[in-house]
């Protein structure tokens, strides 16, 4: 029995064109590529164990961030771009005592 089906992303043409720059681009780490490829992958409709399959990763990410995607969908895309949408969110503990210098 199927489990229950995740909630649909639909993307405007700027967020696409700017997802898919961004999963394309050389400069972008890898991380970001991945989570950029996910939420379009998860744009086409596919379901979460369709794009963990074909993206090669766990299930639990590619739910991760389509949650994540949907949390920030309320935010303007003007206030808040793809690239700053798919950062990580900052780690507990005290900041590093460790500087550059």
């Amino acid at each position: 029995m199927p489990g229950p089906q995740p909630e649909p992303i639909e993307l405007s043409d700027k967020a696409r064109r700017d997802l898919e720059k961004l999963a394309a681009r050389h400069t972008t780490g890898q991380q970001k590529a991945q989570r950029a490829r996910i939420i379009l992958k998860a744009a086409e409709g596919k379901n979460n164990a369709e794009i963990a399959r074909e993206l090669k990763q766990s299930i639990d990410m590619v739910r991760l961030w389509r949650r994540r995607w949907h949390e920030l969908e309320p935010i303007a895309w003007d206030d808040l771009s793809a690239e700053e949408r798919l950062d990580d969110l900052p780690r507990p503990g005290a900041p590093s005592r460790l500087t550059a210098d």
